[in-house]
């Protein structure tokens, strides 16, 4: 859509994307003409580009006078500027690896999240001209929408009172769209009293409560879930990606226990007391 400046020798700036979607590392053209409709000559004519998203510039029909700015000195009545830039929409290969332990007596609410998973986003794209005797630039503008990506899942949730010990290492790899865990828990219920000496204490008596999930970058997924248990002890070790899930479980505990799911590929061994 062309956008003017009113007034007497207004410039006229129109502009458009090769693409409305694309995809991350995908690249994209913007189309711009920049117009001097008369009756008089422009002089000192500046076009200036800003992008507002996370996009990567790597090319352009003209070259630039500065960073996004093109310099096009005077314009006669009736003549046109094209302005053609590929820019790259940038592609994650980000990639962080997290070892903690934890141990101590109390009360645990512990909530964990990792996910290769990515937002769809918009790149807003804005063009302004302006010129010698101009009272306002002409502006405009055009979006591209960048879709989203499914990715891999794991989450995990603990809760209860008692002693409490764990140990995990995790590696989430944005490139692959990888996630891999590998964690060992052991957990004994039995209640907790807290609070400020002289007052009356909180006590906590809540069996352990578990719940881990999965879900591959395939839609696969699995859940365990084990319930007032008095005794939580196990490890397992996991990797999901975009091919599927491997998991492994070795566990211990008393309470219920459930799980469902679907998986790609997966190992479990599993023992209750």
């Amino acid at each position: 859509m062309p956008a003017w400046a009113e007034g007497d020798g207004a410039l006229e700036l129109y502009c458009n994307a090769s693409a409305m979607e694309a995809r991350r590392g995908e690249t994209v053209a913007m189309n711009v003409t920049l117009c001097n409709p008369g009756p008089k000559t422009m002089k000192n004519v500046v076009l200036e580009v800003d992008f507002d998203g996370d996009i990567e510039p790597i090319a352009s029909s003209l070259r630039p006078s500065g960073d996004g700015v093109w310099r096009f000195g005077d314009m006669e009545a009736g003549s046109c500027r094209n302005l053609e830039l590929v820019a790259r929409v940038p592609k994650q290969d980000r990639s962080f690896v997290m070892s903690r332990s934890i141990s101590g007596e109390g009360f645990v609410s512990l909530s964990e999240e990792y996910s290769t998973e990515e937002e769809p986003y918009e790149i807003g794209c804005i063009f302004t001209a302006r010129g010698e005797g101009m009272k306002e630039p002409v502006r405009n503008s055009t979006v591209v929408s960048v879709r989203g990506e499914a990715g891999s899942e794991v989450r995990v949730l603990e809760t209860g009172s008692g002693n409490y010990s764990s140990m995990e290492t995790v590696r989430v790899d944005l490139g692959d769209k990888s996630i891999e865990v590998a964690r060992n828990v052991s957990a004994r219920y039995h209640p907790f009293d807290i609070g400020p000496g002289g007052e009356r204490p909180f006590n906590y008596t809540s069996p352990w409560f578990e719940t881990v999930s999965f879900r591959s970058g395939l839609g696969n997924f699995t859940n365990q879930s084990a319930m007032n248990a008095t005794v939580l002890d196990h490890w397992f070790r996991a990797r999901l990606d975009e091919n599927g899930t491997f998991i492994l479980t070795d566990q211990s505990f008393r309470g219920s226990l459930n799980s469902a799911g679907s998986c790609a590929s997966s190992g479990t061994n599993s023992s209750a007391l």
